[in-house]
Order: C-alpha cells, then structure tokens, then sequence
C-alpha cells in the first residue's frame, strides 16, 4: 500500500492571488535559476509538485544524481521546499517530495530593481535556451501539433512600432496569456512550455534625427 505523508499541494488553486505568488528578488535566488536546467525543474514543480526526484528526473529527463545536484542548490537558497515524504510500492524507504513556495513563481520584479537587472540577463539566456531545446524535442514528438486551435508547437519574431496605446494592449494581453498558463495548472492535459522576450530596439529613425540636430 502506498503511504503517503505530504503537505498539500500549492494553495494557489483556492487561496488569495498573494499566496500564490513567490517573488524572486534575491541575487542568490536570481544568480541560481540561470540554469536551464534549473529553470525548467521550477517550472515543473511549480506545475506538478509535490514530486520526489525521481519523478522530477523522468518529467525532465535527467539522471536522478543530477537532479538532486540542482535540487540542492535550489533548496539552499529557497527555491524549493521539502513537501513531506512519500514510499513507492516496492520501495524500500520513503522518499523526499519537493515542491515550490509557490505556483507563481515570479521574476520579472527583478527589473525594476537597478540592482538586480543585470542579473536577470542569465535568467532570460537560460529561458531562451530551453525554449530552443523544448521546440527541438517537440519537432520529434509525435503528439506535436502545429496548426488550429490545438496547435502545441510554433513560433513567431515581429518587430514593429507600436505607440502608447498599442503597446498597453499588447501587455495587457502578455499577462492574459500568463495567467491562461498559470491556471491551466491542475487542468490534466499534457505539458507545454511557452517563453517570450521583449526588447526595445535601436531607431534609425531617432538616431537620424539627432545627427541632424548636431
């Protein structure tokens, strides 16, 4: 019989908006999620936790030696929490559950940190470069759908000028789709990731008029 001995799973699906939200705004917390790895074993916790290491190592694929090496520098800096135990049928001992503070786990606040901000930039390169390893896995996958309203695989870049109002909506709707993601948590359907970045670019046009204000 499987004993099962954990603390519940994230209130966020019942609770307040703030205790589902666990800001990372310490250089520790910042400095060690510059991982892909690491990054990707918070989202899915955040997502499937509590879950012991080797369930995390299967749903992310790694050797369990490596994910407990992650773990630990995770637990260090408050990351992840143990979540109780919990004994497998035909194992021998209980094994350590881990789950996050919180299913929000929330970086973005680091940017309007001066402090911080240049530490977010490991943080964005290890997202970017999961999300390259995550549409290269996901080419392979039979169950990838690229098209319609199931469509679990696809991309886009766009550049464009957006004023003050356009740009608003844009946000607005960044957020709605965040928000999608989040509570699309406990709804059983199978994983996906999504990223994004943003980021304002030179002006040819502003830099043309400069040159002819000198």
């Amino acid at each position: 019989m499987t004993e099962i001995r954990t603390a519940p799973r994230h209130p966020a699906r019942t609770g307040t908006d703030e205790a589902d939200q666990y800001w990372i705004l310490r250089e520790d917390q910042i400095d060690c999620l510059s991982s892909a790895v690491r990054m990707t074993l918070i989202d899915r916790l955040a997502v499937d936790g509590p879950m012991s290491a080797e369930e995390i190592a299967r749903a992310i694929s790694l050797k369990p030696t490596a994910v407990y090496h992650h773990l630990a520098k995770l637990t260090r800096c408050g990351l992840v929490l143990e979540a109780g135990k919990r004994t497998l049928p035909g194992a021998k001992k209980p094994q350590i559950l881990y789950r996050t503070p919180a299913p929000k786990m929330r970086l973005m606040g680091a940017l309007n940190t001066p402090e911080l901000a240049p530490r977010v930039l490991g943080c964005v390169t290890a997202t970017l470069r999961q999300a390259d390893r995550d549409f290269a896995a996901g080419l392979d996958m039979g169950s990838a759908q690229t098209d319609g309203p199931q469509r679990n695989l696809g991309f886009f870049r766009l550049a464009a000028r957006p004023n003050a109002e356009t740009l608003a909506a844009i946000n607005d709707h960044l957020w709605a789709i965040a928000e999608l993601m989040w509570q699309a948590g406990d709804e059983g359907g199978p994983p996906v990731s999504l990223a994004w970045s943003m980021a304002p670019l030179p002006d040819p046009e502003c830099q043309t008029h400069e040159g002819d204000d000198a």
